[in-house]
C-alpha cells in the first residue's frame, strides 16, 4: 500500500508541476472534466485512496499526515454528492475567471503535498 501512496503522490506532483508551467492545463480539466455524470466517479475514487491512505498510514514514513489525507479524501468523497453538481460547478466557474497567477500559486501547495507523499511512501 505504500507504493499506492507514492504513486499517488507522484501523480500529484506530475499534475501541479503541468499546472504550474501551464495554467490553460488546469482550466481545461476544470472545464471538460466536471460533469454532472462525472461526480459519482469523483466521489468513489475520493472514498477509495481514502481508504488506502487510512489503511496504509501505520507504515509509511509520515503516518499521521498520510491518515489525515485518508480522512480528508473520505470525507471529501461523502460531501461530494451531498453538495450536489450545482454548487460544486459554481465553484469551478468561480475558479476559471481566477488568475494564472492564482492556478499556479495554489499547484505549488499542490507539489508540496505530492512531494510529501511520495517521500512518505518510499
Amino acid at each position: 500500500m505504500n507504493l499506492f501512496v507514492a504513486l499517488t503522490g507522484a501523480l500529484f506532483l506530475a499534475t501541479s508541476l503541468a499546472i504550474l508551467v501551464s495554467p490553460g492545463s488546469g482550466r481545461w480539466s476544470l472545464e471538460n472534466l466536471i460533469t454532472r455524470g462525472m461526480m459519482p466517479v469523483f466521489s468513489i475514487v475520493r472514498i477509495g485512496i481514502g481508504i488506502v491512505f487510512v489503511l496504509a498510514a501505520p507504515s509509511t514514513r509520515l503516518p499521521g499526515f498520510v491518515w489525515a489525507l485518508g480522512l480528508l479524501s473520505i470525507f471529501s468523497g461523502i460531501a461530494l454528492p451531498i453538495l450536489g453538481f450545482d454548487r460544486l460547478k459554481k465553484y469551478t466557474d468561480w475558479w476559471l475567471v481566477k488568475p494564472d497567477t492564482a492556478f499556479r500559486g495554489w499547484s505549488l501547495l499542490g507539489i508540496l503535498l505530492g512531494a510529501l507523499l511520495l517521500w512518505a511512501g518510499t
